[in-house]
């Protein structure tokens, strides 16, 4: 009896392969339109954190999309953690609520883009932020945390 040898070359194989093929392309073509997608979704999700940590606030909406522009670009928006965070919010909502880790890094990563901005604006410098437009004016660089105390200075004379 004799074993019957099969091609290496078969044609079921040879369907089977261009197909795999064809889905690998596939997936790889969705993943580019949704990390583009994704770029676009950051901003939405930055501009949304403020505007609903916010409400009955008047946001001046240029000065807004200045302050997204520049969060965006800030080092810590850039970690590839915070990048991953931001796509478990859209793509897999029920992680945060969920595990607690996740949670965490969302709220965390909200109260950061909150505070550059609030911080960044005219909030606080003036009387009813209810009455009047919010503007953004830029990252503030030096004594980022305007409730941080400080002792005075000692210098000396010489």
């Amino acid at each position: 009896m004799t074993m019957k040898e099969t091609s290496p070359f078969s044609p079921a194989r040879r369907k089977l392969l261009i197909a795999g093929a064809g889905g690998v392309v596939a997936l790889g073509a969705l993943g580019a339109a949704s990390w583009g997608q994704l770029t676009n979704y950051r901003a939405s999700w930055v501009e949304r954190v403020v505007r609903e940590n916010l409400p009955g606030i008047d946001l001046d909406g240029m000065s807004l999309q200045a302050f997204v522009k520049d969060i965006l670009a800030s080092e810590r928006m850039q970690r590839k953690e915070v990048k991953v965070t931001v796509f478990a919010d859209r793509f897999v909502p029920w992680l945060p609520a969920h595990i607690s880790k996740a949670r965490n890094g969302l709220e965390g990563l909200e109260r950061y883009v909150l505070t550059e901005y609030l911080i960044g604006s005219n909030f606080f410098r003036v009387p009813d932020p209810k009455r009047e437009t919010i503007v953004y004016s830029g990252i503030a660089l030096a004594c980022r945390n305007p409730f941080t105390y400080a002792a005075q200075a000692n210098f000396s004379e010489a």
